[in-house]
């Protein structure tokens, strides 16, 4: 079995508060379903990442709070790194080879533009490439998977194995 590789968006943040700031913004009432409706797609499809790093922005942390309910994860499972908040592409890349060891599933949740460089970077590498880019909206989550947990992030191809939209779940 492969490594798989579990990339999401935050779910839709609520932006009527506005005297709080981008970090402290929660996550709306569709966004809260939008985030029950991907992890429990995750759980009915058997997709249990390993270990779970998220940004610890307020919408994140409520997104992934509500995802680990759908799979029934203990939050222990979950590790808030502060370099994912707006993290840049290099510094997502440099995050997902610095956690990928001793698991064989990792998930990031984290922010755009930096996740959706990420994504299309990884597409633009994938064996089964499809299309050219990839827009992610909130809540967007892409699977890839690679051979083994020994991939350099950079150098080696995955395989696009999902690419979930919670409006298209149903």
């Amino acid at each position: 079995m492969g490594f798989h590789l579990y990339i999401m968006r935050h779910a839709k943040s609520d932006w009527s508060g506005h005297s709080t700031s981008d970090f402290d913004r929660p996550i709306n009432k569709r966004g809260q379903e939008n985030a029950k409706r991907v992890g429990q797609w995750m759980a009915d499809n058997n997709h249990l990442p390993e270990k779970i790093i998220s940004s610890p922005a307020l919408r994140a942390k409520q997104t992934i709070e509500l995802v680990s309910k759908q799979l029934k994860f203990s939050q222990s499972k979950v590790e808030f790194d502060e370099s994912l908040y707006l993290a840049s592409f290099d510094t997502l890349m440099e995050c997902v080879q610095l956690y990928k060891d001793n698991v064989s599933s990792l998930m990031l949740v984290a922010h755009n533009p930096g996740l959706e460089y990420l994504i299309n970077y990884l597409l633009s590498k994938s064996a089964n490439q499809t299309a050219t880019s990839i827009s992610v909206t909130t809540a967007n989550l892409a699977i890839f998977e690679y051979k083994d947990s020994n991939f350099d992030v950079e150098v080696d191809k995955s395989s696009l194995k999902e690419f979930i939209k919670p409006k298209e779940l149903g």
